[in-house]
């Protein structure tokens, strides 16, 4: 299938530029001024940004059945008292019908690849694969008693069904509050030996860096290097409570942050660095964390409070830039998840693409798009959705595998039987 997009304002390479962009299958193939072509489908976008997809560097996508459920309190009382316990009600049918519903979310809102880091696995696969978006699937999260041996075999088992190549694994370690040293050096021992990349939540509340210090002498990040964590690539979540020689340590070892700040605001847990990390030459990511503690997967309203969160605490507007944010939501993203080829949109990167309407009120006059985007964009102005070629939402219909009404009442359906 060959499209052909013209009279667009592209967001390529930090720049806007006007014309056209010709895509073909799953790739890319040219991206400039007006050009006359042979194409399946012309598009006119009519002045409108067509711009790469978002990466939502780490969420909890089956979440979305527990939105508005234990709001308003701590993060370990959240967790332990209300979602851990809702969560083992859950049946596969219930997770695959969840990630369905995020998978909508997240198209409607221009998600285009995301970090997946939930339970069930066989059904979030199943509904990776029927929808055509890009995942990495974090594993196994938890150890749920399994022995060194039985959780070899268990990762030997579900790695070798990502057969999907717009499917990626990672080992996924919870926590370390979650997760004994013993088990953790058993996903670093494993996540080596296949060349694995790692991710965890990390230095999220200040009691997970008192608990740590007490128990380990040591800082979050001083007890992950010190288990050969970091010496694999590693995506960090979170990351909200680190002291400069923290974010030293993650630079060491050119770790990829990722920053939920709703999630982080709404539990009350704090402000991430990211003015620190970002001197520090981090990669830092944007993540909207699951809808139990957001409570929305879009990436619009995360985008503006990287920007605008470290301004206020530092007291300087000039910290961090609209174009620093942009890259924070597509390309880097991209980079951490070990999507190649994806991130921007320059001739050969693959077709994730997103269209985002200018022809309303909050857009207008058009002085600046790309501090639009940042600071003026709703998930709402997002028209249209492409992922590797395939288009999965336009103009309010959806193409990811499912009805959509059938997954608003089949997620109704399991809210009213587990709470």
């Amino acid at each position: 299938m060959k499209y052909h997009f013209y009279n667009a304002n592209i967001l390529s390479e930090g720049k806007i530029l006007h014309g056209d962009v010709v895509v073909e299958d799953e790739k890319i193939i040219y991206v400039g001024k007006d050009i006359a072509v042979k194409a399946d489908r012309e598009i006119d976008v009519k002045g409108n940004v067509l711009m790469a997809g978002f990466v939502n560097a780490h969420v909890h996508t089956p979440m979305t059945l527990l939105r508005g459920v234990a709001d308003d309190m701590e993060l370990y009382s959240w967790l332990y008292d209300n979602i851990f316990p809702a969560e083992q009600k859950l049946t596969p049918e219930d997770v695959y019908w969840g990630e369905m519903l995020g998978i909508a979310e997240q198209v409607r809102a221009g998600i285009t690849a995301f970090d997946e880091n939930y339970f069930h696995f066989d059904a979030i696969i199943d509904a990776v694969k029927k929808s055509g978006v890009r995942c990495r699937l974090g594993l196994p999260g938890n150890f749920n008693g399994k022995s060194a041996k039985e959780m070899n075999e268990f990762l030997d088992l579900y790695i070798s069904k990502l057969d999907n190549k717009l499917i990626k694994p990672a080992i996924y370690a919870h926590s370390i509050y979650t997760l004994s040293e013993e088990e953790l050096s058993i996903l670093v021992d494993y996540s080596a030996k296949h060349k694995l990349p790692v991710c965890m939540h990390l230095a999220e509340t200040l009691k997970e860096v008192g608990d740590c210090t007490v128990k380990n002498e040591c800082t979050p990040p001083e007890y992950l290097e010190k288990l050969g964590f970091l010496d694999r690539p590693s995506t960090l979540y979170h990351c909200v409570h680190l002291d400069k020689d923290d974010i030293k340590i993650l630079a060491d070892y050119n770790a990829n942050v990722v920053t939920c700040p709703s999630s982080n605001l709404k539990l009350g847990s704090g402000i991430a660095p990211i003015y620190s990390m970002k001197e520090h030459g981090l990669n830092i990511c944007i993540g909207t964390d699951g809808t139990a503690s957001n409570n929305s997967l879009d990436m619009f309203k995360e985008m503006f409070l990287v920007a605008t969160l470290n301004k206020a605490t530092l007291y300087d507007a000039s910290i961090i830039s609209a174009n620093e944010v942009l890259d924070m939501a597509t390309k880097n993203g991209a980079l951490a998840l070990g999507f190649e080829g994806c991130g921007d949109i320059i001739e050969g990167n693959y077709a994730d693409l997103i269209l985002i309407d200018l022809n309303k009120p909050h857009h207008q006059p058009l002085n600046n798009i790309i501090s639009n985007l940042v600071y003026s964009a709703k998930s709402s102005d997002v028209y249209f959705t492409m992922v590797n070629g395939k288009i999965l939402f336009e103009d309010g219909k959806f193409n990811i595998g499912e009805d959509i009404e059938k997954i608003y009442e089949n997620c109704q359906k399991i809210t009213k039987r587990i709470l």
